[in-house]
């Protein structure tokens, strides 16, 4: 007996020895698998916050709807392009035009040309923020403007082919548009003004330009 049961201990070892080298085989494979790697996070969008005279409004950009014009945009920002630039069109329940003009309605030449007309992925709205242009669909440069309504006559004509009529829209309020609100109800000049009867009679002038 003695003998049977010194030899069932030595096999019971030799199954526990064998099944421990199992386990840590298993386990060191378990720690040389590769791990999946962690999801990059989204780069959030760049968010500008314009100081005027009138109140602080906040414009987040939208380099997905529209890259070209949102990184054209960001380089005036940048620049300080806007700092001492003055508001000159207001249209109660349309707009709020500013951005090469000073309170003198003086000429700002910006650092920068122009950029392509980018209207395939983005469209207008109240809150939205646009760049201008004149007839040529690719000549928009520095001056903007907020859009106080719906504006869908402003999207590109979706009979043409994209990127050729319409105005691009780089961005959005996301905070002060109470204050554009407010700038929509100034007292207007009648006579001066690029815009005949548009102009504020108080100037709207940029104090500073912060890229978050």
């Amino acid at each position: 007996m003695p003998l049977l049961t010194t030899a069932r201990a030595w096999i019971l070892r030799v199954f526990a020895a064998a099944g421990l080298s199992v386990a840590l085989a298993g386990a060191a494979a378990a720690q040389a698998a590769p791990s999946t790697p962690p999801a990059p996070t989204p780069t959030p969008p760049p968010v500008v916050r314009l100081e005027t005279t009138m109140g602080a409004i906040e414009i987040t950009l939208d380099p997905e709807g529209a890259p070209k014009t949102s990184a054209h945009m960001l380089k005036l920002f940048r620049s300080k392009h806007y700092v001492g630039a003055a508001i000159f069109r207001v249209e109660k329940d349309f707009l709020i035009q500013l951005g090469d003009l000073d309170a003198n309605l003086v000429y700002r030449r910006p650092p920068v040309g122009t950029v392509p007309l980018e209207t395939a992925t983005n469209s207008h709205g109240r809150g939205k923020v646009a760049l201008a242009r004149a007839d040529d669909p690719n000549s928009g440069q520095s001056s903007f403007y907020f859009e106080l309504g719906d504006n869908a006559h402003l999207n590109a004509d979706p009979k043409a082919p994209p990127n050729t009529t319409g105005y691009a829209v780089f961005g959005r309020v996301t905070a002060g548009m109470d204050v554009l609100d407010k700038i929509a109800d100034v007292p207007l000049d009648p006579e001066k003004g690029p815009f005949k009867g548009k102009l504020p009679k108080t100037p709207i002038v940029i104090k500073s330009v912060t890229v978050k």
